[in-house]
């Protein structure tokens, strides 16, 4: 499979028995057929250029099997070069190909000069979004790279193989919990990096963690865990959603049932076959603002240890610098569809307990109509404020208490180079990326520029734990007194506080709810 030799459990004795079989210290082949690198698991071969790109390489064995549900392990070694020149399989998830369960592979971009020299570069490691259920990390690293950064990606478990919480997995884990998984991976992904990334040319103690939407949720629940100690030093997160309640263990279990009484019988099953997880609680017509996801990290007490805000305020978090922010309109790419367009519909909605219930009345107030034209409209910057800005204003907050440096950011760049939509949800992302299709009408030049200001932003920042310095001259530390955020556009400049009156509404909504 995938041009790899498993080795069986004698030849994996035999491996760790003999010397040379992995070089001790970095080793890197100029190779005609592909450069050659070698992991602490073996070679691996891959594509050659300015940028060199290895793809497909596991970070932890397959888990298939016995193995399904279950913490990942370091991979196996494999005794032949292994060809790192496609990307791996998707995880198993509603749709998209191909995918497979085994899954867990990294991706990694690094100057040819970086690791041909063993270079010391930052290390940033991206963490794809998709709402627990789907995504992968098959982007393209080399534009990032190209800055002077070693990239990572990784795909992680999602949807029911990468969160299903179960009485009988909790019974037979040696922590008695189960489920968060996909957290697990991205955790074990990072003691990769830890072991293998200075072969690449990086810097195994300069390493960011980064991500977008859920994925950046993923990072903000690791850096809740003691399972995130000594993996990372930085973090980037682009409209992370954040400080959401999330379910219980008991509920998450409960929930699992759904699935399936018995996880032999589950195990069984062709990973196209699982069934998918059930809100056993039942949920509104749209998603709700209170109620945690069907899908995603629970509150296990070992692996995520409390609710992620209290573990914020009174836990003891991972404490790094942060570069955070949103985008203009979050909300609109998941409440567009929503069948409230009238006035009387949008008071309704607004006082459903599973929106804004009891505040109902001081949400149409934060949140205003005058006619049916503006229903779609707030809807959305309600959504967006409570599942997107709050928490990326809330972990500003309390980094910059905290005393380490904070960057906080506010993507404006209207769509279809400037002449369209407001940014919605997930519009950054090309241009942190550099994708090519920003160089091609409609898009203009200033999107050009300002896809190399937020790269070279972005990588100043995993270097040296702050923007400026480079394209970037003007950005200044997030601080309380002020709240100082950097508008990203064609024209930037500094906002201060911007969505304060909405997000401190939701603050009070939030903590009346608690209550």
């Amino acid at each position: 499979m995938r041009a790899l030799l498993r080795v069986t459990a004698l030849a994996v004795a035999v491996l760790a028995g003999c010397a040379g079989v992995v070089p001790s210290g970095n080793y890197f082949e100029d190779n005609a057929g592909g450069p050659i690198v070698a992991t602490r698991a073996g070679k691996v071969q891959g594509l050659d250029g300015d940028v060199v790109a290895f793809k497909g390489v596991p970070y932890a064995r397959p888990p298939v099997g016995a193995l399904r549900w279950t913490a990942p392990t370091d991979p196996l070694p494999n005794v032949e070069i292994r060809k790192a020149t496609q990307y791996g399989p998707q995880c198993m998830q509603a749709s998209g190909a191909p995918m497979s369960e085994d899954c867990l592979f990294v991706n990694v971009w690094t100057p040819k000069s970086a690791v041909r020299t063993g270079a010391r570069l930052p290390v940033m490691v991206w963490v794809y979004g998709g709402s627990f259920v789907q995504g992968n990390g098959n982007v393209d690293g080399s534009n990032v790279a190209r800055h002077g950064a070693v990239v990572v990606s990784m795909n992680y478990r999602v949807s029911t193989l990468g969160f299903l919480a179960h009485p009988q997995l909790s019974a037979e884990s040696p922590d008695k919990v189960s489920g968060n998984y996909g957290i697990l991976d991205i955790a074990q992904a990072l003691k990769w990096v830890q072991a293998n990334i200075d072969r690449f040319g990086g810097d195994p103690r300069n390493v960011t963690i980064w991500g977008e939407s859920s994925g950046a949720s993923a990072i903000t629940a690791l850096m809740s865990s003691p399972r995130s100690a000594g993996l990372f030093q930085k973090a980037i997160l682009q409209s992370p959603g954040s400080w959401r309640q999330w379910k219980t263990l008991a509920v998450a279990e409960k929930d699992g049932m759904s699935v399936g009484p018995d996880i032999a019988t589950l195990r069984a099953l062709p990973a196209a076959q699982v069934p998918p997880i059930r809100n056993t609680g039942g949920g509104a017509a749209v998603r709700s603002l209170v109620e945690p996801r069907v899908i995603g990290p629970a509150a296990d007490g070992v692996v995520l240890p409390a609710q992620e805000r209290d573990q914020y305020l009174n836990g003891h978090p991972t404490i790094v610098p942060l570069l955070v922010g949103n985008n203009t309109n979050e909300g609109i790419m998941f409440t567009g569809g929503y069948k409230v367009t009238t006035v009387a519909q949008y008071q309704s909605y607004l006082a459903d307990p599973s929106i804004f219930g009891s505040q109902a009345a001081e949400a149409a107030r934060i949140y205003p109509v005058s006619s049916d034209t503006d229903v779609r409209t707030q809807i959305a910057l309600s959504f967006g404020d409570d599942q997107f800005w709050f928490g990326a204003r809330g972990l500003a907050r309390l980094y910059a208490q905290k005393g380490v440096p904070v960057f906080r950011y506010y993507f404006t760049r209207k769509q279809l180079g400037g002449s369209g939509p407001d940014a919605i949800h997930a519009d950054d992302v090309a241009f942190v990326f550099g994708e090519s299709k920003l160089s091609k009408a409609p898009y203009t030049t200033d999107d050009v520029a300002i896809s190399n200001a937020m790269i070279d932003a972005w990588v100043h920042f995993a270097t040296t734990g702050n923007p400026n310095g480079g394209l970037i001259q003007n950005w200044p530390p997030y601080q309380l007194q002020t709240e100082p955020v950097y508008q990203i556009d064609a024209a930037r400049q500094i906002v201060f506080g911007p969505r304060n009156a909405e997000l401190d509404f939701i603050d009070r909504m939030r903590a009346s709810a608690r209550r």
